[in-house]
């Protein structure tokens, strides 16, 4: 078979190239920031663990270690919605949801570390 006879390209001959380029870019682009807010999410989860550290230590009760409690508290809480959020605008989900899901999150999580700095 001649060189001239084969075809080499994998996408049909009525889609440009120029558009399919651009969905692999687009998908490329949501790949990273889904990366991103799984990342995010993560962060958000260590920011809590270091919370629930301080709320453990002998010395809990300091004045600085409760600032440093709410602030990972306030960080954690923070990353988690920016990760939610962001999941939720790339899945063009209701929009509602990734704020309860964040409102839960630092909610639970403040109950959690009240409740260990009580015991």
């Amino acid at each position: 078979m001649p060189a001239d006879d084969r075809v080499t390209t994998s996408r049909p001959a009525s889609v440009p190239r120029a558009r399919t380029l651009r969905q692999v870019r687009a998908a490329q682009l949501r790949g990273r920031a889904r990366r991103r807010a799984i990342f995010q999410a993560l962060l958000g989860s260590i920011f809590l663990v270091g919370a629930l550290a301080y709320a453990r230590s002998p010395d809990r009760h300091a004045q600085v270690n409760l600032a440093w409690m709410a602030g990972l508290l306030v960080f954690s809480t923070l990353d988690v919605a920016l990760g939610l959020r962001t999941l939720a605008r790339l899945r063009r989900r209701a929009t509602g949801w990734w704020v309860l899901g964040s409102a839960a999150w630092g909610a639970l999580s403040t109950a959690l570390v009240g409740f260990l700095l009580r015991t």
